[in-house]
């Protein structure tokens, strides 16, 4: 009687061993330095590419999404296509975790919270657990574990490039500031201008309208004279504002100004006068003040750095996913089963 039940225990053992290797083979797509990349990590970079490719291509019915999939590009199968980059992207991710995994690199527990408290709020919104659940086709608990991933890669990833901030790779000298802030110096300047208000309504005849400008062509020319364009400023400009701010204004060209004003004033030399028409009606426009590049070397300075950071860390993550030890290992009948049923195939 013992031998039997001895039989029938190491039975149960091997049947369950046997069902357990069946399902955990069936849980990954592949493996990336002995690390698997799950199936709903894969389904999240593949849905997510698949929609990119759709909107990049503007098809929206049926019929058109049918034929996007149908039809080869330069030879090759668009299936195929997606699911390679959909794949290096999983298998980028998967890497990713690993380095942070190996340079010990954990979330706290209050960043946990802080992350699943936002999710909670965001999944709230039933659209959104829609998107998840349908237009994703993720758990909410498989969404929350890719989510929470990728804020362990952002701060790794920010944490690796503050470690490494004093690499000559990321060192940026005068010249080097100096130059990106040419390139980009109509982001980074401010321009002051004094502007007097001459309103147009959009329900003026001709004659109204003409009277306004002629008055706009008189105020610019006592300027351009000599008077002081402050008094002028209150005693004509019916710039709601030009009571408190003596009709001044300073502000960056990403900014929500009418683009003519904006225009106007980035194009301009300090003393410049001029007039502009906007939707507001005449606007009598001098530069007061923009900043130089001694104003803003070090914003620039900073600017370049950080790009110089992120890219110091792409190609980090680049020698990565080259290393022999990340070769990707296909499961490739799950690989191909969760494809071809996103694809409908």
């Amino acid at each position: 009687m013992k031998k039997i039940m001895t039989i029938v225990i190491i039975a149960t053992v091997i049947a369950a061993g046997i069902i357990y290797y069946i399902l955990d083979s069936q849980s990954y797509v592949a493996k990336v330095g002995g690390q698997r990349i799950r199936n709903h990590e894969y389904i999240f970079f593949l849905r997510t590419q698949k929609q990119v490719t759709e909107s990049e291509a503007g098809v929206t019915s049926e019929q058109e999404i049918r034929e996007l999939w149908e039809t080869t590009v330069d030879g090759e199968d668009p299936v195929a296509i997606v699911m390679n980059q959909a794949l290096e992207n999983a298998k980028e991710f998967k890497v990713q975790l690993i380095m942070a995994d190996q340079a010990k690199f954990k979330l706290t527990d209050s960043e946990k919270k802080e992350i699943n408290q936002y999710l909670d709020n965001w999944l709230q919104n039933e659209e959104n657990r829609n998107y998840v659940t349908n237009g994703i086709g993720l758990t909410i608990s498989q969404f929350k574990d890719i989510m929470m991933k990728s804020q362990l890669i952002s701060r790794f990833s920010y944490d690796f490039m503050q470690k490494n901030s004093n690499a000559d790779e990321v060192y940026v000298s005068d010249e080097e500031a100096r130059e990106y802030y040419d390139m980009n110096r109509q982001n980074m300047d401010d321009v002051t201008v004094r502007h007097i208000l001459i309103s147009v309504d959009k329900n003026m005849n001709s004659e109204q309208k003409a009277e306004k400008e002629k008055l706009a062509d008189e105020l610019l020319r006592r300027i351009e004279q000599g008077e002081n364009m402050t008094e002028l400023v209150g005693e004509y400009s019916e710039d709601p504002a030009a009571k408190e701010n003596n009709g001044e204004y300073t502000f960056k060209y990403s900014e929500s100004y009418a683009q003519e004003f904006k225009d106007w004033a980035f194009n301009a030399k300090v003393g410049d006068t001029g007039i502009v028409e906007t939707q507001f009606g005449y606007h009598i426009m001098r530069l007061e003040h923009r900043t130089s590049f001694e104003d803003k070397k070090e914003l620039a300075r900073s600017e370049l750095k950080a790009s110089k950071l992120n890219e110091y860390y792409l190609n980090k993550v680049r020698q990565w996913l080259n290393d022999p030890d990340f070769n990707l290992v296909k499961n490739e009948k799950v690989l191909s089963k969760i494809t071809r049923k996103t694809f409908g195939k």
